[in-house]
């Protein structure tokens, strides 16, 4: 073991994390690892943070979101989308399309993707679940609509869709876990919460870092994400309706 150690240090690899890091939400409650949510928090943290080649230190890059949001749930959506939940907003993101058309398996830290729209919890008004044009008879519904506030008199501003995977309970999944999110944190809850009250292990200035190292040539590497000290407006940015 110590001259495992001893290599470690005197390695001229970049040491990086055997594992995502453990998710802490904006209840700043530790949990036992879930690596499923390790994932999506990741994908919250590298989204809109622009295109990079090979293994991604993510001590270095941080998305839009990074800071300012504490990931809580995230589901995998057909056609290379996923939807993200915070606590202060639901997201949907788009997979590259590179990725989409080579059929290549989605890596979390190497392949960040770009926000479609965002919508913070003031701006949801409601959510309804309906059934798309060719789901099966007694299916349940794979389609969410959100509501949301606009000033903008065309009716399709005034909506976002959430087009889940037909034949399961993905929709009513997302539905659920949008209104926990929604009614644990508020918009009111959500604007007081001060992110970061506890120093998570891998920010910078923490001490006692956590988590397995190993050298950058493991192909399961990954490292931990850096929080940006740039904040990011509490505002939603619509951007395009296309999903």
């Amino acid at each position: 073991m110590r001259m495992k150690i001893i290599a470690a240090i005197t390695s001229e690899d970049q040491l990086l994390r055997r594992r995502f890091p453990r998710v802490i939400g904006a209840d700043n409650l530790v949990r036992p690892y879930d690596e499923y949510k390790a994932e999506g928090q990741v994908i919250l943290h590298l989204a809109e943070c622009g295109s990079f080649f090979g293994q991604v230190d993510l001590f270095k890059v941080r998305g839009k979101f990074a800071l300012s949001d504490a990931f809580e749930d995230h589901f995998v959506l057909p056609k290379g989308k996923i939807v993200v939940i915070t606590h202060r907003r639901v997201i949907l993101l788009q997979q590259t399309t590179s990725n989409i058309m080579a059929q290549k398996k989605f890596n979390p830290a190497r392949d960040p993707c770009s926000v479609v729209w965002d919508i913070i919890w003031d701006d949801l008004m409601t959510m309804e679940l309906m059934h798309r044009k060719n789901d099966a008879r007694k299916a349940p519904p794979s389609l969410l609509i959100l509501y949301v506030k606009s000033q903008a008199p065309d009716y399709r501003e005034q909506i976002r869709k959430i087009k889940c995977s037909r034949g399961s309970h993905q929709a009513q999944e997302v539905y659920s876990a949008i209104d926990l999110a929604k009614n644990t944190y508020g918009p009111v809850k959500a604007k007081g919460m001060l992110k970061g009250k506890v120093m998570k292990p891998y920010m910078p200035g923490a001490e006692g870092t956590t988590g397995e190292l190993v050298s950058s040539k493991e192909p399961a590497a990954v490292a931990a994400v850096i929080w940006s000290h740039k904040q990011v407006p509490m505002s939603s940015t619509f951007g395009s309706n296309s999903t």
